[in-house]
């Protein structure tokens, strides 16, 4: 099928023996295979459009805390109808009684290859994704996950691999099969995949792929055995995606797993102008940063949408809740940029103290010459 939409695809009539379920789908060719499920595209004969197939891996499909991890990514992304989400259009068997869904296919890049891209000197990326960009990027996340919070859904496992960008600007929020809705406990066997540290999760370490075992983007809560995990932890997982952006380095390494968890629990956090002094950070956004990161749930943003405030007043050059800017640095913005740093400030402050100076000079001669 052409890119293009055409007649013959829109108008061509519907048999009167419609095929349903698995059978209306064909062309499969594969998309790509993480450590757990498949992806395939293939068109929907019914609707004529190309959509992604997603099943487990062979090996998973009899294991039912994998299938309970699938079903639930399926039904929780179908039940969360916010832009930043992606549509699920079926959810059903295959011919060979495996679970299967269907859902929308997206271009782009998801955020983990565009900061490794940056990172590397990637000249084009770092155009188009400046640090408001990326920052806008982080807002709409931020909504969407709000608006799931709204709802009693955690997602658990934000992170840059997560968060596609799409080919025309649009922000979507992917991988759901480890949320946590309202009424589920904290001891349940996805949870528990998760707090034994052999859930695979993707960091930014090297950049690429999957590491077994070491969870980069846990929260300390997510780490124990005893842990509540709410909303918060969502916040913290922003936290150190925003750490990533303004750094360009990993929040979080280790050896393995244990290391990893001693980290989360008893390092400092780590700020983002202490860790790269030289980038010349803004203050607004190491705040909001370093606020998202604390140790405890209760010294984090007690909502995800007062951290998307701070963000947007950032982006508005207003003040952010988390930090109180010096009047002298408010007299000096000129709509939304600042005119002067602190060090140009300083300079212009010399000369006009020189100016007054040599004045004051000349006129004490002249006085005295009279």
């Amino acid at each position: 099928m052409s890119e293009n939409i055409t007649l013959t695809e829109t108008d061509k009539d519907l048999p009167k023996h419609v095929k349903n379920g698995f059978m209306r789908y064909r062309d499969f060719k594969p998309l790509t295979q993480g450590g757990e499920a498949i992806l395939r595209t293939c068109l929907d004969e019914n609707l004529g459009r190309t959509v992604v197939m997603k099943t487990l891996q062979p090996q998973f499909q009899n294991l039912d805390t994998y299938q309970k991890r699938f079903l639930r990514e399926a039904r929780v992304t179908a039940q969360i109808p916010h832009p930043a989400t992606i549509p699920v259009y079926e959810l059903s068997r295959d011919a060979d009684g495996n679970p299967y869904f269907t859902m929308k296919k997206l271009g782009g890049r998801d955020l983990c290859d565009i900061l490794d891209q940056i990172s590397a000197g990637h000249a084009p990326t770092i155009e188009q994704f400046g640090l408001d960009s990326l920052i806008n990027v982080l807002i709409h996340v931020g909504q969407c996950l709000a608006f799931s919070h709204a709802k009693g859904v955690v997602h658990r496992d934000m992170k840059p691999a997560n968060i596609m960008i799409g080919d025309y600007g649009e922000v979507m929020v992917l991988d759901w099969g480890l949320a946590k809705v309202w009424d589920m406990a904290d001891d349940d066997d996805v949870d528990r995949l998760i707090r034994s540290g052999q859930q695979r999760i993707a960091g930014r370490l090297t950049g690429k792929g999957d590491v077994q075992g070491t969870p980069y983007y846990m929260s300390p809560e997510q780490s124990t055995e005893t842990g509540d995990v709410d909303e918060r932890t969502d916040i913290y997982n922003m936290g150190i995606i925003l750490f990533e952006i303004l750094t360009g380095e990993s929040y979080m390494s280790g050896r393995n797993f244990k290391e990893i968890q001693r980290k989360i629990l008893e390092d400092p956090v780590r700020e983002p102008r202490k860790v790269c002094p030289k980038k010349n950070i803004p203050r607004e956004l190491n705040a909001i940063c370093v606020k998202a990161l604390q140790k405890e749930p209760k010294d984090r943003y007690p909502l995800m949408s007062a951290m998307v405030d701070d963000l947007r007043a950032f982006l508005l050059n207003n003040e952010v809740s988390v930090y109180s800017e010096p009047k002298w640095m408010r007299v000096l913005k000129f709509r939304d940029k600042k005119v002067f740093s602190a060090t140009s400030l300083l300079w212009l402050t010399l000369g006009i103290l020189l100016s007054i100076f040599f004045q004051l000079g000349w006129f004490l001669i002249r006085l005295s010459m009279s």
